[in-house]
C-alpha cells in the first residue's frame, strides 16, 4: 500500500514538473509575425530569441528620428510584429519610455520605420531609422 501511494506521488511529481516546464518555456519567448507585403500574408514566425532581439534593438538605435511623414502604407518590403511580454528599454538615450511592441516596417530602397507602442499612457510613436533594411534581412535569414 505504501509503495502505491509513494509512486503515485512521484508521478504526480513528474506530472507537475512537466507541465510547469512547458509553461515556462512558452512564456519565455514571445513571436516574432514576418508580414509580406507583396504577398499580403504573414510569411514566417519565428520565436524572439535573444540574438534577434538584439539585431532588433541595433536597428531602433541607429540614428532614431521622429517620423515627419503622413503614410505608412509600405509598396514591398516586410512588416515584422515583434511583441515582448513585459516592456523593454532600449539604451539609447532617444528613447525614453519602455516599449511593449513594435512592428518594424523594412521597405526596400527606403530607410526602415517602426511604430512602437509604448508603456506609459498607452502611447505610440514613429521613428525612422538610419539602417540599411537589406542588411537587417539577410543577416537574420529573413
Amino acid at each position: 500500500m505504501k509503495f502505491k501511494i509513494i509512486k503515485l506521488l512521484c508521478l504526480s511529481l513528474i506530472a507537475l514538473l512537466l507541465f510547469t516546464g512547458n509553461l515556462i518555456s512558452a512564456k519565455e519567448l514571445p513571436t516574432v509575425s514576418i508580414f509580406d507585403v507583396k504577398q499580403e500574408k504573414v510569411v514566417k514566425v519565428m520565436p524572439l530569441t535573444l540574438e534577434f532581439k538584439n539585431s532588433v534593438f541595433q536597428v531602433l538605435k541607429s540614428s532614431p528620428a521622429v517620423y515627419g511623414g503622413f503614410s505608412m502604407n509600405p509598396k514591398n518590403g516586410l512588416i515584422l510584429h515583434i511583441p515582448f511580454h513585459s516592456p523593454v528599454e532600449i539604451p539609447h538615450r532617444f528613447y525614453s519610455d519602455r516599449i511593449k511592441e513594435i512592428y518594424l516596417f523594412l521597405e526596400y530602397g527606403s530607410k526602415p520605420k517602426a511604430l512602437l507602442f509604448l508603456e506609459s499612457k498607452q502611447r505610440q510613436i514613429i521613428v525612422e531609422l538610419d539602417y540599411d533594411p537589406d542588411k537587417f534581412i539577410k543577416m537574420n535569414n529573413l
